[in-house]
């Protein structure tokens, strides 16, 4: 029982559970069906309808039917959003995504012939499980069930049990399995005390120090003196304590067996628990199987699983409501339990989160990401509960992420030194840093388990591309790094580099049907023979990948010592604009904004200068970096709204309908004094607050969309208007125009440029259409030439701004050359 039996490959198992399953979704079709046709008046027919594709929603990416699974997913909401509605109008709900899912099922139900069918999921994550030495344990009992059921329990711990029921061949029985341990029963077939005898004469015969363990369903005096006499090292009372034998045994042998971990799956649906059974056990765990919370509860004392994986929607008993009673059980309170769902329900996330501290995994789980999430606990969950280890749970935090599986900073800390001290200096070695470019869109646009799902996929894309000496750990966030070693030139370095940045693209999900590619940064920091120690080399890969993040699109960079005379001059800058923003050396700008129509100025967009000492002016490419890595933007902008409300203030008593527009960045929708400032501005200088457009960019709204939200509201409840600059450059997303309903919409200067030079006016023009589409005045910056003007003028643009009419211009020179 030590070894495995043969069996089929992992490759033939999986796919002959995909031809099940295939057959399993013509029956789901089936019975949709008839759902469907049979039920049209049942007012549960929507309920039926929702637990089907429920199941279907958490099996069809995992069995690698990724667009079934989403259908499926919409059917599960469209029924349970339509529970409230008329029976017409549920029909109505209903029918378009259920029919969407039929033919679906219909299509993806035909088992291909083809024997290269792409569904081939890599799972080497773990290894199988192999045994060294083949414990050999002789249990003499003659209650059949008992020994049966005990012979698998030792078994999942890595023993290989023989059991003989006839005590009088215990000395034979020796000889032939030459045990390493002996477990006998004290009573036999009415006996009293034939163990304990048998065992003496044999010891008394033979001498060999086997250790061994007596047990028996009574305890008394003369059953643990008999024992004693009969030279037993340990005497446990029936119904044993599994978890006190395997310690006993452990510390008789003096050595520990090398086990397979042991977990169990709890789902409703069989052909998950196939898949999933499959998996694991070919991973080299040990795993038991339950479809019912009350099968689960009988399993727990004979299987002793260390990880529960449980499905949260169950009929009868519901997963939480199983992990609950699990926790009432004393022998069974501290197992980790990790909740499965397809269901983004906070609500169920959180009462999930309070049994098991922050153990929660969306469905549908696919294999590698399986094999992920339980290697993750794997190492931390024995550690913790072994009493030989004192590794505190802060510790095992410190060592492993439990989002990944991968090592943390301290581990890759100790390695890099290692590798310093033992290093080829024929040979390149380099740490890299890799980022995920704009990952925060992610989050904001899809969620954070979602973006969680992005890195654990990213994170086996990436440790399946590293070589087999390299090491890769994730930082937090969407960071990551590798310590690569062994490269015989810089080329072979830069081949490899190339080689995961491909990976990171290839790392593709598809979310609400829109397909999400990722893009890496990479910092690259080569060890030389002056590098001393690890925190040089992560230092140099942090500043390497900072340069790269600063290029237009996704970059590889190299550190060089270069950086470290550019890092001391930008310091000295940094605070040559700190003290300008004390002396108040920022002013204002002032750039007309003309109507396309008549020529005739509407408003100013204020712009912020550097007018130094030597009355020399920087524009904002020389400072407004430096500011937002510092935090202080929201200074300059304090003093822009001042300046240029104050002007607003003074031209309007002339002018009543101009407009001021004014800059806003991300970091001054965080300030909570925002608002009272602008509020406090419009009442002293007493403005129309129509007449103040505040322009902000899509990179702003995403950065936190939910205080940006906030920040909008309560500006347009002020009766401020608002400008959505630069639209088109960034993340562009069409739902955003909806829910700010701008007031004014900015293009770029980029795209007014790209018609001028290719002739190309497709998409100026559909973003001239869009912007009025949507009630919203258009602004073409960057104007330069007449022909542009022209264009703009014969799409119906309505405002525009740039250097064929007029630079930004100081206050002194717009009335000195009576601009207004």
């Amino acid at each position: 029982m030590g070894t495995k039996e043969p069996s089929t490959s992992i490759e033939q198992k999986m796919r002959q559970l995909r031809v099940t399953y295939q057959n399993h979704l013509a029956i789901y079709k089936t019975e949709m069906e008839d759902i469907w046709q049979s039920g049209r008046h049942d007012p549960r027919m929507p309920d039926k309808l929702m637990a089907i594709a429920h199941r279907l929603g958490g099996s069809g990416k995992a069995y690698g039917f990724a667009e079934l699974s989403l259908l499926a997913s919409e059917l599960e909401v469209a029924c349970y959003e339509c529970r409230g509605l008329s029976h017409q109008e549920r029909i109505s709900a209903i029918a378009d995504p259920l029919n969407t899912l039929l033919a679906a099922l219909q299509r993806d139900s035909v088992v291909s012939t083809d024997n290269n069918d792409e569904y081939q999921p890599n799972l080497t994550l773990i290894p199988q499980p192999h045994f060294q030495n083949i414990i050999n344990i002789l249990l003499v009992d003659d209650d059949h069930d008992f020994s049966a059921q005990l012979s698998e329990t030792l078994s999942l711990h890595g023993y290989c049990v023989h059991y003989l029921d006839d005590i009088n061949q215990l000395e034979d029985a020796i000889f032939q399995h030459n045990p390493l341990a002996l477990i006998v029963d004290m009573d036999f077939s009415g006996q009293r005390f034939a163990g304990a005898n048998k065992v003496g004469i044999w010891r008394q015969k033979d001498g060999c120090p086997l250790p061994v363990i007596f047990i028996s369903g009574f305890d008394s005096f003369e059953l643990r003196l008999a024992a004693v006499r009969a030279a037993g090292n340990h005497f446990l009372k029936k119904p044993l304590d599994i978890s006190k034998l395997i310690s006993l045994l452990h510390a008789e042998l003096n050595l520990a067996p090398i086990e397979p971990y042991r977990v169990m799956v709890v789902d409703d649906d069989k052909d998950l628990l196939g898949l999933y059974d499959s998996v694991l056990s070919n991973a080299g765990y040990s795993v038991s199987t339950a479809n019912s919370a009350e099968t689960a509860i009988t399993l727990l004392e004979q299987k002793q699983p260390e990880l529960l994986l449980i499905d949260v929607h169950m009929p009868n008993c519901s997963g939480i409501e199983l992990g609950r009673i699990i926790r009432q059980h004393e022998e069974f309170a501290t197992i980790p339990l990790l909740f499965m769902s397809s269901a983004a329900d906070t609500d169920i996330q959180l009462a999930c989160a309070r049994l098991t501290n922050d153990e929660f995994v969306n469905k549908p789980i696919e294999p590698w990401r399986l094999l992920m999430i339980i290697k993750s606990r794997v190492t931390r969950g024995r550690l913790l509960r072994a009493k030989t280890v004192s590794l505190t749970v802060s510790e095992a935090t410190i060592n492993q992420d439990p989002l990944t599986g991968l090592p943390k900073l301290t581990k890759m800390r100790i390695a890099i030194d290692e590798a310093l001290t033992t290093r080829d200096p024929s040979l390149f070695f380099a740490v890299l840093k890799i980022d995920i470019r704009h990952f925060h869109t992610i989050n904001n646009l899809y969620g954070y388990y979602y973006g969680d799902q992005i890195l654990q996929q990213l994170a086996w894309e990436l440790s399946q591309t590293i070589h087999s000496d390299d090491m890769l750990c994730r930082e937090s966030g969407d960071e990551f790094l590798v310590l690569t070693k062994g490269h015989v030139s810089q080329v072979a370095l830069e081949h490899y580099i190339q080689t995961l940045a491909r990976a990171v693209e290839s790392t593709q999900s598809v979310e609400a049907q829109n397909t999400i590619t990722l893009m890496a940064d990479i910092g690259v920091a080569l060890a030389t023979p002056e590098t001393v120690n690890a925190d040089e080399l992560l230092d140099h890969a942090d500043e390497a990948l900072f340069r790269a993040k600063k290029a237009p699109t996704a970059d590889v960079c190299y550190y060089s010592y270069a950086m470290k005379n550019e890092e001391i001059t930008k310091l000295v800058v940094t605070q040559a604009v700190k003290k300008a923003l004390m002396c108040g050396e920022f002013v204002a700008a002032y750039q007309p904004i003309f109507a396309v129509n008549d020529g005739q100025i509407v408003g100013f967009e204020a712009l912020a200068r550097w007018r130094h000492s030597g009355n020399q002016v920087s524009g904002p490419g020389e400072f407004i970096s430096i500011m937002e890595e510092q935090g202080i933007v929201s200074q300059l902008t304090e003093q822009m709204l001042k300046q240029a409300l104050s002007q607003l203030a003074k031209w309007q008593t002339k002018h009543p309908r101009l407009y001021m527009s004014v800059n806003l960045s991300a970091q001054d929708i965080q300030q909570p004094t925002f608002l009272t400032l602008l509020q406090s501005l419009i009442t002293h200088y007493q403005l129309t607050p129509a007449n103040i457009v505040l322009e902000i960019t899509e990179s702003l709204l995403l950065s936190d969309w939910q205080q940006a939200n906030h920040v909008i509201q309560s500006l347009k409840a002020l009766g401020v208007r608002l400008a959505l600059d630069d639209f088109g450059t960034g993340y562009s997303s069409l739902s955003y125009l909806h829910r700010i309903n701008a007031a004014k919409l900015k293009i770029d200067r980029s795209f007014v440029q790209h018609w001028s030079q290719t002739g190309d006016a497709r998409l100026l023009h559909s973003m001239i259409k869009l912007g009025q589409t949507m009630n919203m005045s258009v602004i073409a910056e960057g104007v330069e030439k007449t022909k542009e003007l022209d264009f703009l003028h014969q799409f119906g643009c309505d405002q525009y701004q740039g250097f064929l009419t007029a630079k930004p211009m100081f206050v002194e020179e717009i009335e000195r050359d009576n601009w207004l």
